[in-house]
């Protein structure tokens, strides 16, 4: 097969050639083809070092390996690849939610994919996959795991707008039950966040569920309640939900009693996050903010955010009592997280890290690719 061919400079290759997986805009590249146009990469002696799909913006090439092949082959292998993972990594018997294709992770940059029961739904992170949306579909459906394939949008760059469209397969209920570690979920993917419940912080609710048997916990930024379920199925004494959705809160209701919990045993307030405090004393809180930050002009005001919340957080605990808080803002790294949030903590007493944690299994990030970096979670105890 012969594919159009571009010239990179050195610096670009040499990423390229340690495995990262796009290729940022750069005055020194040549003129690119259409957007979605497969291309070889080669140095400035000629010798191929990559395989790409033309982008736009400040990604310009998605790499998609060493070797020139065609897209809807490509395609086909690498979802076969990633559902075959899947079924290694995930126990299927409990859980039916899961991401099934992590972009670069998977070997398909711009390309996200969530399983939800025999749904597929598809977010794209970069314009380069649209003309290839019916190669993505039959090699999902081909996989025979889903009767329906879903296109989620709000992906500004990409797509600018929202809700979705069915792409392939079947009409599918607006209201799913889901499946996850044994509990049940209400997902809406036309309507919820991201594509209908943050799965990436499944194994991070599971830990809190075994850690809140017999405590007070509040759950900030609590969405549909994820934590909060886990934290009452765990033997919680009780449990307070707080998000500034009402609608959330009342999926959040629903979602305590899919699962056989009294929602009238705790207590749940469609609130400012960032400004509520408990009217009783707490030993665990949670608090899982929304994405703080989009562009370098925010990223000091994101720190600060986050150092703010984790003194609003730290004021409300007492000696003994944990801390569990996290962050999807992938352009602030681990360690300026942490350092913003031990900053915060240290106005309201000592604190001790007790666990740091990051991405799922389901959620695999390449080597060479720290922008895929993007999820912290920790628990810190307060000393004294």
């Amino acid at each position: 097969m012969l594919f159009p061919t571009i010239t990179v400079p050195k610096t670009i290759a040499k990423s390229i050639l340690q495995g990262h997986p796009w290729v940022y805009a750069d005055p020194k590249l040549p003129d690119l083809p259409p957007v979605g146009t497969p291309l070889r990469l080669v140095n400035s002696k000629g010798k191929n070092i990559a395989f790409g799909i033309v982008d736009e913006g400040s990604i310009v090439v998605r790499v998609l390996g060493t070797q020139p092949d065609s897209i809807p082959n490509l395609l086909r292998r690498e979802i076969q690849s990633a559902a075959l993972l899947r079924r290694r990594i995930i126990d299927h018997s409990s859980t039916t939610c899961y991401r099934m294709i992590n972009g670069p992770g998977d070997g398909l940059p711009g390309i996200v994919v969530d399983r939800y029961n025999d749904l597929a739904v598809l977010r794209l992170y970069g314009k380069c996959w649209e003309p290839w949306l019916k190669d993505i579909c039959v090699s999902l459906l081909e996989l025979h795991e889903f009767k329906s394939v879903f296109r989620r949008f709000g992906v500004r760059r990409v797509d600018g707008s929202s809700g979705g469209r069915l792409l392939a397969g079947e009409p599918f209920q607006e209201t799913l039950i889901v499946t996850e570690n044994g509990l049940k979920f209400v997902v809406r993917p036309r309507v919820g966040q991201k594509t209908g419940l943050f799965l990436d912080q499944r194994e991070h609710r599971a830990h809190i569920g075994r850690i809140a048997n017999q405590h007070t916990v509040a759950n900030l930024f609590s969405y549909t309640g994820g934590f909060s379920v886990y934290a009452a199925a765990g033997g919680a004494k009780k449990v307070f939900s707080v998000d500034i959705s009402k609608p959330a809160i009342e999926d959040a209701k629903e979602n305590f009693r899919l699962n056989g919990l009294d929602p009238d045993k705790h207590i749940f307030l469609a609130a400012d996050a960032f400004q509520w405090e408990s009217p009783e004393p707490l030993s665990l809180l949670i608090c899982d903010p929304p994405s703080l930050s989009h562009d370098h002009k925010k990223d000091l005001n994101a720190s600060k955010a986050y150092e703010e919340l984790a003194t609003h957080c730290a004021k409300q605990l007492r000696r003994g009592d944990l801390l569990a808080t996290a962050s999807c803002t992938s352009r602030l790294s681990q360690s300026k997280w942490e350092n913003a949030v031990a900053w915060g903590l240290k106005r309201h007493g000592r604190w001790a890290w007790l666990w740091r944690a990051a991405e799922p299994p389901d959620h695999p990030v390449s080597t060479f690719h720290p922008e895929g970096r993007y999820l912290k979670f920790s628990i810190a105890a307060k000393m004294r």
